[in-house]
């Protein structure tokens, strides 16, 4: 059964996707939509991006680890009519501007207009992850979603055992086109067999938005941020949902490498879910460094900030420096029942040059680069074409860097 007719999606706000919850997990009347542009203005010059602003995180991450985190007074956009607090020493204050330690994640609640709702945010204020010669991905960590209904990844910074939200997944958009499914129904899971303790699982799944050529969706998991009320206002939007990258380039990447597994579905459909016989589906799994604006460049003109690739534009855009990228993944030849028992197999592409640009070294010290690794279950999913049942299992993935 889906949880909300397509049509009706695509007319509603963006504010019905992160909404306050009392009993049902979607209201609109007391959401944090995004952050004041005056106090992001001023403090452009020690944040990476733009805050990442989800169910109920709110994730500010800093341009280094030497930034103090003992004062930040952030301030929030709400929806309409609502307010913020915070709890200081068992007492409810404004929260908007109070100055707060966030040398730990703090919390922040919200109300609506009429006080029947309210919902608690983390909000912290992230150091970038400190990158090796070999940056290993392993995905160990991940918890379920605020509304326990699908996982969410993360990894932990193994300098200060803290949490950086560096991966986002499809599985949001999914959740609202199915009711009452478990958790491994959506098309990101866990598994716990992995190559080394847990891996991954991406399956391409139906969602029954056919009417709005968004038949499919497809299992991925990537290093940057995904909008899933953007998903579901049509093809041209959900291309945009998905935001492709950080600035999490501190040494020149050399290799991507890991291990998968992979079986197509059995019919490949196109994004009216029209089956097309003359075509077979495919994974990807790839990762690409593309020109941001660097830091000087940011203090020079105040209006240039970071600006992540997107679904239309990540595979093809001249910002692209670099991308890693297996060309054609081998598939398991048995019955998809037996691809979890199946080998895994071993992957190492390089990282070549695209564009005809050079990687800069000094442009690397200027933050002025961004890195992105992808891993889908259909290559072609963000236009909604792909094969239902389509399975691809991700584990140990590597990013090996200069010295």
């Amino acid at each position: 059964m889906k949880l909300i007719h397509p049509l009706l999606i695509a007319t509603l706000s963006l504010s019905t996707l992160n909404s306050c919850i009392q009993d049902e997990p979607l209201n609109a009347e007391c959401d944090i939509t995004g952050v004041d542009e005056t106090w992001l203005q001023e403090h452009r010059n020690i944040l990476s991006t733009d805050p990442n602003i989800e169910n109920q995180r709110v994730t500010f991450t800093l341009a280094n680890r030497n930034i103090d985190r003992s004062a930040f007074d952030p301030k929030f956009t709400l929806t309409p009519g609502a307010r913020i607090t915070a709890n200081i020493d068992g007492r409810e204050v404004e929260g908007n501007g109070i100055i707060r330690n966030f040398n730990n994640p703090q919390t922040y609640t919200t109300h609506s207009q009429d006080g029947a709702w309210k919902k608690d945010y983390e909000v912290m204020f992230s150091y970038p992850p400190v990158i090796t010669e070999e940056w290993n991905l392993g995905f160990e960590s991940f918890e379920l979603d605020p509304s326990r209904r699908f996982y969410e990844w993360f990894e932990m910074d193994a300098a200060t055992g803290e949490r950086n939200n560096i991966w986002s997944s499809g599985n949001p958009g999914y959740d609202l086109t199915r009711d009452n499914i478990g958790i491994q129904e959506y098309p990101t899971v866990a598994i716990d067999n992995g190559v080394q303790g847990k891996g991954l699982k991406l399956t391409t799944r139906a969602t029954g938005w056919n009417i709005m050529k968004m038949p499919i969706a497809a299992g991925n998991l990537f290093i940057g941020t995904f909008n899933a009320s953007k998903a579901a206002m049509g093809q041209t939007q959900a291309l945009q949902a998905t935001q492709f990258g950080l600035p999490l380039v501190t040494k020149k990447p050399l290799r991507l490498e890991g291990y998968y597994k992979y079986k197509a579905g059995e019919n490949f459909t196109n994004a009216n879910f029209k089956v097309q016989p003359t075509l077979h589906d495919t994974a990807d799994i790839y990762a690409v460094v593309y020109e941001i604006a660097s830091k000087s460049e940011m203090e020079a003109d105040p209006k240039k900030k970071f600006v992540a690739l997107n679904g239309k534009d990540v595979l093809n855009s001249k910002r692209i420096v670099l991308l890693a990228r297996i060309d054609k993944p081998v598939e398991f030849q048995g019955n998809i029942e037996n691809l979890e028992e199946s080998e895994w197999i071993h992957f190492s592409e390089e990282f070549k040059p695209m564009n005809g640009k050079e990687f800069s070294l000094e442009r690397m010290a200027d933050r002025g680069y961004a890195i992105a690794v992808v891993m889908t279950s259909s290559r072609e999913g963000a236009y909604f074409k792909g094969a239902v049942g389509s399975t691809l299992y991700v584990d140990e993935i590597k990013i090996i860097n200069e010295k």
